[in-house]
């Protein structure tokens, strides 16, 4: 059975990390509230735009431009200077920047790491309606993660991050009714119809694992084409999962000879990631592959550009579990 989720962190150097068995923690995510209609440009006039608003005292402003700093989109990334303006806009009661101080004090960055304090800030957002903020607190009474556990408690966090359709909050709930975990009962239909809700959203880890759900017949018809589709999805944004999991379904050394190159160039990508079974994949038949396919393939790798998420998903915040 193919690995059903992902590791996407863009600049952040924190693994999302979440596999086909239980684990002791759903990671928390990075407060990042910024939606797809207003996702900030690089281009030096926007950032000119929001400075000159931030520095009115605009709230709104002052997030985005914290979130600027943090992806390093139109600015040099600066943690310290992210927090300032995320701080400031916390301060005017930013019910997302508010839960978002929680994501450097849970990481430590810019601060000294305190995760009872990061819990805290995550419950403030929560409770002024900030459906990040509400995942992030839910993740952490569940995993007691700066707070004592708390499942009943946890649950209801989510389904009002849920309510607010946040994909994340899907992707969340999904998983636990797939594993089984946090007093859900394990339900494979139910599993997929929140992870369905993710994926539809463009969330690239739902999306290999939806194409995991339908490439094993969990919880529906098994149905490989529908796997390809949505491993695909994934493995274009450049999702590790993804792009090993479509390398190994399209077979690089299997009867249809028109789609080895493609399955090696995502295997290969999948590698670049770290990706262990594309590693592994690799190791087993590289060698036995036409030197032309293989250059083809790694010319490819070379070229590949990942495309924008068009959802509404974010980079993970707190640490795995040790």
């Amino acid at each position: 059975m193919l690995e059903a989720t992902n590791a996407t962190t863009g600049n952040i150097p924190i693994p999302f990390i979440m596999k086909t068995h239980p684990i002791p923690a759903f990671l928390l995510t990075l407060v990042l509230a910024c939606s797809a209609t207003h996702r900030m440009r690089a281009e030096e006039k926007s950032i000119d735009q929001l400075t000159a608003a931030a520095d009115k005292g605009d709230a709104d402003a002052q997030f985005r431009l914290g979130q600027a700093y943090i992806r390093g989109i139109g600015v040099k990334k600066n943690l310290t200077t992210a927090l300032e303006f995320i701080q400031r806009a916390a301060n005017q009661g930013h019910p997302e920047a508010i839960g978002g101080v929680g994501y450097f004090h849970a990481n430590g960055f810019g601060v000294k790491q305190d995760l009872t304090v990061a819990a805290d800030w995550f419950r403030k957002g929560a409770e002024k309606g900030g459906a990040k903020a509400q995942l992030n607190y839910a993740q952490a009474l569940l995993n007691g993660r700066g707070v004592p556990v708390d499942e009943a408690e946890g649950m209801k966090w989510i389904d009002k991050a849920i309510a607010q359709d946040l994909d994340q909050a899907y992707f969340a709930k999904g998983e636990f009714h797939y594993h089984g975990t946090h007093g859900i009962k394990q339900d494979f239909a139910k599993a997929r119809e929140f992870i369905q809700k993710a994926a539809d959203s463009d969330h690239a880890a739902a999306q290999n694992m939806l194409g995991a759900i339908y490439q094993e017949g969990l919880g529906v018809t098994r149905d490989l084409e529908k796997a390809e589709f949505w491993f695909r999805k994934s493995a274009e944004q450049g999702d590790p999962k993804g792009m090993s999991n479509l390398g190994q379904i399209l077979g690089p050394d299997g009867p249809d000879a028109s789609k080895h190159v493609e399955a090696l160039k995502w295997l290969l990508l999948a590698r670049r990631a770290n990706e262990s079974q594309a590693k592994n994949v690799l190791n087993l038949i590289l060698r036995t592959r036409p030197p032309a396919v293989v250059a083809e393939a790694q010319k490819q790798m070379v070229e590949f550009k990942p495309r924008p998420s068009l959802g509404d998903q974010r980079k993970p915040g707190l640490p795995p579990e040790k």
